[in-house]
């Protein structure tokens, strides 16, 4: 599939999925004002207020992990994906923003760096927000520095000093992040950059991938494809498709955790299953970290930890305490808090007994997605059957697993997983590895690629994929939320048809038919969707009056 064939819905069809690849028209809501500059055909990569980056005669598609924590970009050369460094030498970019009195932006390291003298003006872990409504991200908003409010319309911004309408949705801060990535991609390839693959956790809903393909359209590109991380990250691993395996992808990052089954085999990687925690990451094991040194150390020493700039460096010695953890089996604070600073000492083991509580949260998508995809994974099908129904999905209504609501389909048995796949920066954890290998029995897949950089890498072949560049593997993606259209009780969809597939089937109607039909529908994997809350206002938007008992013919191409 190409960019074109990608990006345009056809005639006569509707599609069922965010659009992941097309211009988007301002929406008459809360957003429009910010949408609509993604709208103006201005271009360039540096955002609107900061001027138009010149226009360059080659064009690159790029592929681009927009991360919790850090980001990255890669490009295809002689057919391989490489890392672009960034501005500074680094791989990666630290998914940070700040905004200053004087209207400077400050974005990755330097960003970073005075996050302690600018606490309420400097946004990290965003993407724990995008797309969200304030009410389910309040309690994630408990955990920043920075203050997270309410628009009119009850979605989540970010309350800036400094931005004009004094506060900023996070898409507006991410694309803070894609821009400077985009310019470090052009200056190394000497071209234009105005198409991307932007990569999303496999559970996002439609509200969440819009919001991150808006962010790509703030930074200047013009045509944005999304792919799900875990599917990215099996590209960057070069699995042999021409062998038939099933694999696992554990995908737990800084700020969400994924966990996708793949069946790969023929050229082709195909997802039987995904599921999730759009709050679950590496920044959980800091917060364990924070509480552990506010409840033993800082509260007895009558130091305020919930005070910005406090918290603001608290984050950082925690973030360094837990890498130190992965490679030692203890570690000493040193904290510049109180009238003689404190100190406390810290090991692996207490660590992870802390933390324990963590991995109880990763295990149910993990069961889920084998339930689902029909893999035998020790007694998990048997278990998770069992209590499937009991089981309180955690990161609320938008982190939900690959068992949404609606008609569940009896999974067929599929042979045994023979390959683990570990992505994301928090799986250099020992306790990590160690969780992975006895849910499975089997020892991850040794890294071929930096777990920091799998995502970008991946993105950067799906870039080449539909540029054309790499034309020997086809990735089969599937749609998991149940979506049926019930006309004259007639089931026209069901559960994991993959996408680009159609549907077509012909009914007589009691009193709904017209010679076309061409509707657009998204869908979110999630509590709703677009323009509808349940299935019956669904076949209600997608009914058109016409002339009783005529037959109608209803395509539907699930994109």
């Amino acid at each position: 599939m190409g960019w074109e064939s990608a990006c345009l819905p056809q005639k006569g069809t509707f599609n069922l999925g965010v659009y992941v690849c097309y211009q988007i028209e301002p929406l008459l809501d809360q957003r429009s004002t910010v949408w609509a500059r993604a709208s103006n055909g201005s271009g360039g990569h540096q955002l609107q207020e900061h001027g138009v980056a010149v226009p360059k005669p080659r064009e690159t598609v790029v592929g681009i992990d927009l991360g919790t924590t850090n980001s990255a970009v890669a490009v295809i050369e002689a057919g391989q994906p490489v890392v672009v460094r960034t501005q500074t030498g680094a791989r990666t970019l630290p998914s940070i923003v700040a905004y200053l009195p004087d209207g400077v932006t400050l974005v990755g390291n330097p960003a970073k760096r005075q996050a302690v003298k600018n606490p309420g003006n400097t946004f990290y872990s965003v993407k724990r927000f995008i797309g969200q409504d304030y009410k389910a991200a309040a309690e994630e908003a408990q955990r920043v520095a920075f203050t997270v409010a309410s628009d009119k319309d009850g979605a989540a911004v970010v309350k800036c000093d400094h931005a004009e309408a004094g506060s900023l949705y996070p898409e507006e801060v991410s694309a803070h992040v894609v821009a400077q990535l985009l310019e470090a991609a052009e200056r190394y390839t000497d071209s234009a950059v105005k198409k991307a693959v932007i990569s999303v956790p496999a559970y996002f809903d439609d509200d969440q991938r819009k919001a991150t393909l808006m962010a790509g359209k703030l930074a200047g590109l013009e045509t944005v494809k999304l792919i799900r991380e875990p599917v990215a990250a099996a590209l960057a691993y070069g699995l042999n498709t021409a062998e038939d395996q099933t694999v696992l992808v554990f995908d737990l990052g800084g700020g969400t955790f994924d966990v996708s089954i793949l069946e790969v085999g023929s050229g082709v990687i195909e997802v039987l299953a995904t599921g999730g925690d759009a709050h679950l990451g590496g920044d959980d094991w800091d917060d364990a970290l924070i509480k552990w040194l506010a409840h033993n150390h800082l509260t007895p020493a009558g130091v305020d930890w919930r005070a910005p700039p406090v918290l603001t460096q608290l984050k950082a010695i925690a973030e360094a305490a837990k890498i130190q953890l992965s490679e030692s089996e203890r570690v000493a604070f040193n904290m510049p808090f109180g009238s003689e600073g404190l100190r406390a000492v810290l090991t692996r083991q207490e660590l992870e007994k802390m933390t324990a509580p963590l991995f109880r949260r990763a295990r149910l998508p993990l069961d889920q997605a084998c339930w689902q995809a029909g893999v035998d994974l020790g007694t998990v099908l048997e278990d998770f059957a069992a209590r499937k129904g009991k089981s309180r999905k955690q990161g609320g209504s938008r982190g939900r697993g690959a068992l949404g609501g609606g008609v569940q389909i009896r999974p067929k048995r599929r042979d045994p997983i023979q390959q683990v796949l570990l992505v994301g920066g928090a799986t250099r954890m020992p306790a990590v590895r160690a969780f992975v290998k006895n849910m499975t029995g089997l020892e991850p897949k040794e890294a071929v690629v930096n777990p920091d950089e799998a995502v970008a890498l991946g993105a950067a072949v799906q870039a080449g994929i539909l540029e054309g560049s790499i034309s020997d593997m086809m990735v089969l993606d599937v749609w998991q939320a149940t979506l049926m259209r019930a006309l004259a009780t007639q089931k026209l969809i069901e559960q994991r048809q993959e996408e680009g597939a159609e549907v077509t089937s012909e009914m007589v109607s009691a009193g709904w038919a017209s010679d076309s039909e061409e509707t657009d529908a998204h869908d979110s994997n999630g509590d709703k969707m677009q323009e509808v809350e349940s299935l019956d206002e669904l076949q209600k938007l997608l009914e058109v009056p016409a002339v009783l008992g005529a037959p109608k013919t209803s395509r539907v191409r699930l994109n």
